[in-house]
Parts: C-alpha cells; structure tokens; sequence
C-alpha cells in the first residue's frame, strides 16, 4: 500500500483543543500542618506547577487555604475557585454543611472531602443522597492523591470535548473510598509514566507540551447504573475497565454487579480489558469467566494493579509474546518498535494483530491517528503475514517521520546543588519525617523566633533526602517486592537488601553529596506513613549514625548506600508488618524515603555528642500538682536522643514550671532514677563495617566521661549524703544527678521560654497537639553563640476524648484493675484473655527472656485470631532490660491494653517521649500506669491467682475467661478499669 503525502503532515495542532477546563484556584480547608503536608511534601504545589508549566498554560495553579468554614464561605462568595478541597474536621462547622452552603453560592464548584480516617458507610450514604460533597477520597500520606484528585477533576469537565481528538477513558466501578483513594495514584502514576516516556520521544518543547495534553481520562462510577451510563457514552473510546465486583444495583448491594456488568460490556467489545477486583470469589470463579481477577486481600494488591494497567492498556513497553505468553522481545519506544516488528515470528504478529494490541498501545500513547488506522485493519484483509508486517511498519516509520517533521530537536542538562539546607535527591514523596523538617524550615523562615532569642542560635541540621520513588525503583530492579512481603526474618530480608544495587543514579548522587559534606551524619527514615497526624510508626524503622570520616570517599559511599539498603529493609521487618495489621493500610502501600542528615554536637576524645538532647509535647497526659495538661512536658537526656526514644531514664519537667522538680519521694529516690549513663556516636573506627544493630556505631559512656569532658556544668547537680539534699553545683564530691539545673533554673540559655514558643506555633500550626525532638550545644567558649536544633516535629494523636467514657454505673465488687493514670479513650468489650508476668516470679534480671516468652504466646493470639490484655512491671518496650520489659512490637502486636505497674521496691515512671509508647497511643490501644496500690489504682493479684491458667511459661501466665473482660478508658479523667468477667 501506498504512503499518502497526508502521512508526512505535522498533526500536533489539534491536541490545542485539548483540556480546555483546568484547575488554576484551589481552595483548601484545613489546619496549617494540613495545608503544609499538601502543598510542601514534593506533592501539590511541585507536581502541579512542573505538570502546568509542561502543558504550556498561561497560569500555574495557585492553592489558597483557610482555616474555618465561614472563612471558606466568605472567599468562595467573593473570589474565584475551581476547585475546594476540605478535611474532615472543620472546627465551625459539619462537612455536610459546608458543601451545602457552597453548593448554595456556587452549584457547580467541585467539593472534595480528603478524610484521614476511615469513612462510615452511613456518612458515605448520606453524602450520597445530600450530594453536598462531590467525591470522599482517603488519605493515607501519599501525596500522589493530591494530583489524582485535581485530574479526576478536570477529567469530568474535560472529557466530552476531548474524546471528539480521540482521547482515551479509562472507567473505574468502585463504591469504596478507600479502594478508590488506592488505584486512582497508581492509574494515574502510569499515565504520567507514559507522558513522561512521551517527553523523551518529544522532539521539541511544542511536541511534548502538545502530547501532553492527550493523556487518557480516568471517569468514576460507584453504581452499575452510573458505570452503564459511562460506557453507553464513551464505549469508542474505552481504554478499559476496573471494576469492584459488590456494588450497587438498582439502588441495593448487588453481590454480582461485576460480573453482571462485566457480560454486558463484553457481548458489545469482546477484547475490552477487563480488570475484576474482590475480596469474596476466587480466582478461578473469576477465570472461568474470562476475566482478569485480583484480590482485594492480596499483600501485593497495588504490585497486581501496576502489572495488569501495563500488561492491558498499553502503558510501558510493547512486549511481543508467543501465543502461551512467552515474552518474545520488547520495544520501549516507537523507533524500537519500528525495528523489532521486523523480526518477531509471524506467530506473535498475528497473536498481538488480532487482538489489537498495537492499536491499544498506540492509543495509550496518545497516537490516536496512527491507532485508529490500525485497529479496524483485519489479518484477513492482507494476502499473508510478511504483508500486514510491512503494512504495520511502513504505519509505525510514517508516524516516526510524522512527529519530526520540520522540527528541531532539543537538550536539558540538569544541575545538581547541594549548598542548600534542605535538598531533595531523586523523585517521589519526602516521607513524614522528612516532611516535618521542611516544615520546620518553613517555621523558621516565617516566624521571628531567632529574632526573639538572639542570644541563641535555632536552625535545623543540614538535611538531605532521598526521596520514595528511590526505594521504589530499588525493589523494582531487584525484584523484592513479593519476597519482602511473605519473608518472616528480619536477618534474611537485610542481607537480601544489603546485596541488592541502589540505583546508578542515586549512587552518583551520594557520590557528589559526600564529596561535599565531612560530618557525621545520621541515616534516618522518612515513610509515606511516618509521623503522620492517624499513624506514626515512631521507630519501627531503621536509623544509622555514621562518622562519615573515612580519607576515601568510596569507603563512606559504601557506607551510606549500605545504611540507606538497610532503611528500606525496615520497612518489611516484624515488627512494621505487625503494626501495619492492627491499621487499615498493607505493607505494600508503605513507600519509604531516606533523610540523610547532620549529627549535631560537639567533638571530645574521638566521640560526638550534643549537650542536652530533648523530646518536648505540648500536651502532658500526666499533670501533676498545679500543672494543666495544655501546659506541656519535656524528657531531656545528656548525650544523644537514644536515650529518650528508647525509654531510658530522664529527667522530665513542664516548660511552664521548668523549676519544679519531678515528684521524687526524696532526694535519694532521685538520685536512684536518674540518669545514669549516655550516648555518643564513636568517630575513632572511620572504617566501620554497617549492620542490622542500629547501635554498632554508639557507645554507651558512664557519666563519669562526661565530667571530663566538660560538659556537665551545665546539666548536673550533686546528691549530698550529708543532709540528703540535692545541691545544683558540681564543685563538690558526691554523686553526679542530671538536674539541668543550670538552664531550668539559672536560665544559661533560655530552654524553657524556647520550648514554649516552639510548642506553641506548632500546635497553632498543626491544628493539634505536637511533639518535637530537638537538640542543644553548648560551648565553654562563651564567645561562642549556643545552637538550639530543631530535629524534627509530628502531631501527637490525641483528640479521641470528645467521647465521654461514663464510669458511673461501675460496682467496686466487678473492678480487677483500676487506674489513675491511664491512656486512650474506649470501651473494649471483646477482650476473653489476659497475659500476665507473674509476680511471684518475676526476676529482673530475666527480662530480655520475659519477652520471648510474651512474644510466643504473641504468636499464638495471631495464629487463633484473638486480642489479649497484658499486664507486666516497669515499662513495657524499653531497650533497657534494667527498667521493663524489652518486648519489640511485633512480640505483642495482639495486646488491645497494656498495662505497667510497680512491684514493691522496682517502681519505674512510664517513659512518654519513647517510640514504643508514641505507636502505643496512636492505635488506639489502652494504657495503664499502677503506681501505688490504693483504693484508687490496684491490680487484684490474689483474684488473679485463684484463676485457671489456660497457658503458662516460666515467668508469664495466660487466664482464658469464658466471659469478656471489659475495659473503660476515660480520656477526660485519666481513669481507667479491668472488668472482672
């Protein structure tokens, strides 16, 4: 056949007709740290600006943002908006309302509810019915809804003018947010994918802004008689179809909707991708029906969305396949395809022709003309095979000739800086923590609090992050995905890890990076999911100290790569997989960035360590005498933070009474829980091999080493034995006391006043209570200026206690534990065991093998499907055996309440500022602190022991009750109570 002269024309012109409506005015409502984490987090403000700037539109985007409903209200009455956007909790007003009130004023302006939590099914009805909000979707910490949500959009004004260039529609049958919130990033993701892949095929900066404008739209059904209507409408340019298989039908839950509307579409185009999601048939049911099936319970469910939208709509590479699916060969781009569509064997022609499949792979590419040329094109319209090849071909070279027609070529060299003090490397998101220290940044740069205490310097460390589409890559090229998720041992998953290659790319960057930076640093992780407002995951994932002071760059290369290797391993170790269960997310929707930051401190005798090392809240759970919760607490440690995090002993106070000391019984009882020993990072083994064991690096110093050091004057008292006092000098013998006398009382530097200021604009900020860690040098040089570092801040989960947790009605006689000082806001009345340590047997020097012997009977809670309460003494997760019990996580992943009590002399006060307690809290999960047995906190030990055992182990014992035990918790007064079944 002949080529027409047309072929050779440029068809770029009418892809201007294309997205005429765009989102340019958003309006969101929220908290400031909800604003923040929208706009900053790599997410909306940077992939809307880079995605307009690449469609060649004269405005960027621009995101407003207020704080209350009737603020919105004024602004949407008086000011252009294309698009709102609002959270969940609105302080003046019920969401429902809001939309109403909008709809009112503008009737056709978007309104999009983004909740953190999950949405009742009646509140969905009711929006439903109401048609106050638009679309409900989930967020889950992954800024790529942000982008799905303004696509979805502009998709549904745009696309009845699109289809008209021959846009694509991709239908999406959902009624669940939570699913839905899922698939759109993925969907979405692949397409810029492939408008990406368009950019590096693109010849010119016309031609890629042109093609971009033609990605497919993705339109959204939640019943079949919205899914029907869709395809009745759009079904010529249908790209394909994922559908839930339960929805709505005729106004009730149809268990077949997806089948039923599955055999409709199909009767009409019988080679229409098809893609069946649930989590109640099997696949073979699915099979038998000639359909793509996944399940909704998989652990690798969104690995199985990726695969099926590049196996089925044409995205990625055209991969030539045998008619028995053996891949053949591949071609990444047109000119590629051009050259391997002259050797495959005639059997993958004719397999991938009557199929259609070049066609669906050009429509995805937005070659809608060449596409539509091919897909009406029969095998049995050419007189043999090597025909429809050269037809084919000479349709591929004619398109290729096409696009570069009288066009010039270009190049964009990019430029990589690291002179910043916070520097992003790589693509993706910044993770939570990552995305606290940008906004910590931001804090700083907006506020005038270096104006205010300009005898002290505050900043925040240099900081360097590599970004989560990095690990995502990572597991990629290696192919660990799957085997993360099923693998149980933590060594085998690091040592897979440690053998697997980073990216070239990022290893170049890290090459570049080192070469400019010569401290220590700490490699610490930043997941999608990490420190966010519902769920923290506070240190369940890895963090590295290295001296990062080796003469030869590629040894810290090794370094680094090797620490950054093992903090994506964390993400799929015990204890993250069984905290993730006790969630609504999968480990495989985690996505982990890496902060490579500065170690602060000073150097003494081949170690580092800062002078004082802090974990402040805004919120105290355990107020005593005249403090108010609102008034906040501190944990303080000499040394580095470990200390705190992992629920050693410190010295804790409230920045508003920062003269009051913690309510020892007396002087000697001080002395007694105070801090004893400290951290710092060891720089003399410059070549030090990185392992599993987060402290190979640190070492554990008396205190004694940091009296010659010099530092600590201004943290330390003395215990006088004399007359049993506390003295706030170090010029005497005696005892060495962390007091921090010498900032919280004669004000060295003004900590407390810091704090206070820095709580306060993070709550305002935030929109909730919050917590920071932070950091502190001082220099015996006093011309030198102290540095106060911010090193990270998160919100703190609180705000359950709105519901009142009544205790009026509960008889003394029914009570087997009460406390004083407990933590959460709930009822559980599904709770039949109860795990506790003996304490008849209980030794503390035996701790590290009470944990084992928790962790087994952990295990068979989650193999029976159960939930138990777990009763020890001293704190519970601690890495000090001397002070509680050291359980890891996933060792007691089935405990619905824990409780910590004293047992005669070994009394311990609860650690607030650890890691343990911080994702204790944030579940949900109930805590009891038993202090002193009294009328108003006991544990009934003689009721306990006149129990049947069910199970039993040498130090821990397991009572089964054929009756719940039932547990109140009252958030408002700290109260809590064991029913006795």
């Amino acid at each position: 056949m002949n080529v027409n002269k047309k072929d050779f024309e440029p068809q770029f012109g009418n892809f201007r007709e294309l997205m005429k409506y765009r989102v340019r005015e958003i309006l969101i409502v929220s908290s400031l740290y909800d604003a923040f984490v929208l706009e900053e987090d790599g997410g909306l403000s940077e992939r809307i600006l880079s995605e307009f700037m690449g469609l060649n539109l004269q405005f960027i985007p621009r995101v407003h943002r207020v704080s209350t409903a009737e603020d919105a209200l004024t602004d949407i009455k008086d000011k252009h908006f294309d698009l709102v956007i609002t959270m969940t909790r609105l302080s003046d007003m019920n969401v429902i309302e809001f939309g109403r009130r909008v709809k009112e004023l503008k009737p056709d302006m978007p309104v999009i509810l983004l909740s953190y939590e999950w949405v009742e099914t009646g509140l969905l009805v009711k929006l439903r019915k109401t048609r106050a909000i638009d679309k409900v979707f989930y967020w889950s910490g992954d800024t790529r809804i942000l982008l799905a949500i303004i696509k979805y959009v502009e998709d549904a004004h745009n696309v009845d003018n699109d289809i008209k260039q021959g846009v694509q529609v991709i239908l999406v049958i959902e009624d669940s947010p939570r699913f839905f919130s899922l698939f759109l990033p993925i969907i979405y993701t692949e397409i810029m994918t492939q408008t990406r892949l368009l950019i590096s095929e693109g010849v010119n900066d016309l031609h890629r802004q042109l093609r971009m404008r033609a990605r497919p739209k993705i339109l959204m059904a939640e019943t079949y008689e919205e899914g029907m209507e869709i395809f009745e409408k759009y079904k010529n340019n249908l790209l394909g179809v994922i559908s839930d298989l339960r929805y709505p039908r005729e106004g009730k839950i149809d268990e077949e909707a997806g089948f039923r509307f599955a055999k409709k579409i199909k009767e009409e185009i019988t080679d229409l991708p098809f893609l069946l999601q649930s989590s109640s048939v099997s696949n073979e049911e699915v099979a038998n029906r000639g359909l793509d099936f996944i399940n909704k319970n998989s652990q690798n469910l969104l690995h199985e969305l990726h695969q099926f939208i590049l196996s089925n709509f044409g995205f990625g590479d055209f991969v030539f396949k045998d008619a028995t699916g053996r891949e053949i060969a591949r071609a990444e781009n047109l000119s590629e395809f051009e050259r391997v569509v002259q050797y495959v064997p005639a059997e993958s022609l004719l397999f991938h022709a009557r199929k259609n499949h070049i066609s669906i792979w050009l429509r995805a590419r937005t070659e809608f003309e060449c596409a539509e040329k091919l897909r009406p094109v029969k095998v049995s319209d050419f007189k043999d095979i090597e025909e429809l090849r050269s037809y084919i071909r000479q349709s591929i070279q004619g398109l290729i000739t096409r696009n570069q027609l009288g066009v010039i070529g270009d190049f964009g060299p990019s430029k990589f800086d690291s002179q910043n003090a916070f520097i992003k490397l790589g693509n993706g998101s910044l993770g939570g923590k990552a995305r606290g220290i940008a906004f910590l940044n931001t804090l700083l740069a907006k506020t005038a609090l270096s104006e205010k205490f300009q005898e002290v310097e505050i900043r925040t460390p240099s900081t360097f992050v590599i970004c989560s589409g990095v690990f995502e890559e990572f597991l990629r090229k290696n192919a660990l995905q799957e085997f993360s998720i099923s693998e149980t041992s933590n060594d085998v998953i690091a040592e897979k890890f440690m053998a697997a290659d980073l990216p070239a790319r990022i290893v170049n960057d890290l090459r570049t990076l080192l070469g400019k930076i010569n401290f220590p640093i700490a490699v610490r992780s930043s997941s999608l999911l990490e420190d966010s407002q519902s769920l923290p995951f506070a240190g369940l994932y890895s963090t590295y100290m290295l001296p990062n002071n080796h003469p030869e760059i590629e040894v810290r290369l090794k370094q680094i790569c090797d620490a950054v290797k093992l903090v994506f391993a964390s993400v799929f170790y015990k204890s993250p997989k069984e905290y993730v269960k006790n969630t609504s997310f999968r480990t495989e929707e985690e996505k982990m960035a890496v902060i490579i930051q500065q170690i602060v401190g000073q150097v003494h005798n081949e170690r580092i360590y800062p002078v004082v090392s802090g974990v402040a809240q805004s919120y105290n759970y355990y107020p005593f005498s005249h403090m108010d919760p609102d008034d906040g607490v501190v944990e303080m440690a000499l040394g580095l933070g470990v200390t705190i995090t992992d629920g050693g002993k410190t010295y804790r106070f409230s920045p508003k009474y920062p003269e009051m000391p913690p309510p020892f019984s007396s002087a000697a009882d001080f002395l007694k829980k105070s801090q004893s020993h400290f951290y710092a990072l060891d720089l003399s083994n410059n070549g030090v091999k990185i392992n599993r064991d987060e402290k190979f690096s640190l070492v554990k110093l008396p205190l004694a080493e940091a009296e010659s050091d010099g530092t600590h004057y201004y943290v330390a008292s003395t215990f006088s034995g004399e007359d049993n006092a506390i003295r706030d000098t170090i010029a005497i013998d005696g005892p060495r006391v962390i007091t921090f006398a010498g900032l919280l009382k004669y004000k060295i530097v003004p900590l407390p006043e810091i704090l206070n200021e820095i709580l306060k604009v993070g709550r305002d900020s935030f929109g909730c209570h919050v917590e920071i860690e932070f950091a502190l040098n001082l220099f015996n040089d006093k011309q030198e200026k102290p540095v106060f570092y911010l090193l990270q801040i998160r919100p703190m989960v609180t705000g359950r206690e709105s519901v009142e947790i009544s205790m009026e009605d509960i008889e003394p006689a029914d009570v087997l534990c009460m406390s004083v000082h407990s933590m959460g806001n709930a009822v559980f009345k599904d709770l039949y065991d109860l795990v506790y340590v003996d304490p008849a047997t209980f030794d503390l020097a035996k701790t590290q093998l009470i944990a084992q012997e928790v962790g087994e009977l952990n295990k068979t809670f989650i193999a029976e499907n159960r939930n138990y309460i777990l009763i020890g003494f001293g704190r519970w997760g601690t890495s000090d055996p001397w002070l509680g019990i050291p359980l890891e996580w996933h060792q007691m992943s089935r405990a619905r309440l824990v409780v910590e009590a004293n047992l005669g002399n070994f009394k311990i006060e609860p650690s607030l500022g650890s890691h343990f307690f911080h994702n204790l809290t944030s579940l949900g999960l109930g805590y009891f602190h038993i202090a002193n047995s009294s009328s108003n906190e006991f544990i009934l030990w003689d009721w306990l022991k006149e129990q049947p055992v069910y199970r039993e182990t040498k130090y821990v014992k397991h009572l089964r009750f054929p009756g719940p035990l039932q547990v109140k918790i009252d958030a408002r007064g700290a109260r809590g109570v064991i029913l006795k079944p």
